[in-house]
């Protein structure tokens, strides 16, 4: 699961959240899955409130359920998004920055119109916090690939105030630590997704 990023303008048209007191290992309630361009994102009563079928759908709960269902919404609909649909992805779901910025530059230079082909997307197997915040949290989204192949993606998420809503802070691009990374096993803690 790769990452990327886009513009746009500040948005405020979400409904703003309060953080509330909730476990940093607590799952996800009312899981869903809905499919993007021939991937399949989890979905709960944490977020997102806008259909999950929706190109950039927002409204995540300021948890941390709610961090990391953001975190691996926007993560995979910047990676799978198709021409048409990334300029929306980046305009609402990702912080803005000078990374995103760089991704925009570098994004426009491709192009991408169709989704993944069948038996050859990734699956999400469940997520781990390293840090949360109500203003922000750092997610490992552990993810197992068609050959059996498992990866971490390290992904932050920041609260915006004026947005309402989590955005995807993308990696600087000095950055030297990779953000996606093989790993033997996923943890036994993680927070594990189910029924795809």
């Amino acid at each position: 699961m790769g990452m990327l990023s886009a513009c746009a303008t500040e948005s405020e048209e979400a409904a703003p959240s309060t953080p509330a007191e909730v476990p940093v290992s607590a799952p996800p309630t009312q899981l869903r899955w809905a499919e993007f361009n021939g991937m399949r994102i989890p979905g709960a009563d944490e977020g997102p409130r806008l259909d999950l079928s929706t190109p950039a759908p927002r409204g995540f709960d300021r948890t941390p359920p709610g961090a990391a269902l953001a975190a691996i919404n926007a993560t995979i609909r910047l990676s799978g998004a198709l021409d048409s649909q990334w300029p929306t992805v980046v305009r609402q779901l990702i912080a803005p920055g000078q990374a995103r910025d760089a991704f925009i530059t570098n994004r426009i230079q491709l192009s991408t119109t169709a989704g993944v082909p069948e038996g050859q997307a990734p699956q999400v197997l469940g997520w781990k916090h390293t840090s949360f915040t109500p203003d922000r949290a750092s997610v490992d989204i552990f993810t197992r690939f068609p050959d059996e192949s498992l990866t971490v993606n390290h992904s932050t998420v920041v609260w915006s105030n004026a947005f309402g809503d989590w955005r995807l802070l993308l990696p600087d691009e000095t950055s030297t630590a990779p953000p996606v990374a093989a790993v033997p096993t996923a943890p036994a803690d993680m927070v594990a997704l189910k029924g795809q």
